[in-house]
């Protein structure tokens, strides 16, 4: 692996995008298939401190319906869940997310919040690695804003180190 170029690049774009891109040491079929297959999403999609990927569903297709929730040892629980808006094995992952902040009023068949995020992963070939761009776009300036400054490219790269090892597992 080559750590130095296997990064989280931040980009902001406008207001309320920013595009965060990492390469991975393995075919891009591969890369895919860790971001769209529970059993091996659970493998590296780890969660805030203290907590594991305990719920991982998905409907993979256009308008399917995706629920992750994270859990504590205490049995606390947060995730998120969305809809799927384009999906092209392996090139194109895209959907809406929405936080789950209280799950005693989360409601799983109510609407989605019309301010979503929407995000939008692309997984490249180059040569041996896969280059994924992830877009991501925030309702407004100032949730843009908290994101960044909240660590999100630091969250995600802790991720994407477990990725990388799962990957090399797989080899």
């Amino acid at each position: 692996m080559n750590s130095k170029q296997n990064v989280v690049k931040m980009i902001r774009k406008g207001d309320t995008e920013v595009v965060f891109q990492r390469y991975f040491d393995a075919p891009r079929e591969l890369v895919f298939d860790c971001h769209t297959k529970p059993e091996l999403m659970r493998r590296w999609l780890i969660g805030p401190e203290g907590m594991v990927l305990d719920t991982c569903e998905q409907d993979l297709r256009v308008g399917g319906k995706y629920l992750y929730l994270y859990a504590d040892e205490k049995g606390n629980k947060s995730g998120v869940y969305g809809t799927f808006r384009e999906v092209v094995v392996p090139e194109t992952l895209s959907n809406t997310e929405n936080y789950i902040m209280d799950m005693e009023t989360f409601d799983a068949n109510a609407p989605e919040d019309p301010n979503a995020t929407f995000e939008s992963r692309t997984f490249t070939t180059e040569g041996k690695r896969t280059l994924m761009t992830h877009l991501c776009r925030y309702a407004s300036p100032d949730i843009c804003k908290m994101m960044v400054e909240s660590g999100a490219a630091d969250g995600m790269a802790e991720c994407y180190l477990e990725l990388d090892r799962l990957l090399g597992e797989m080899g």
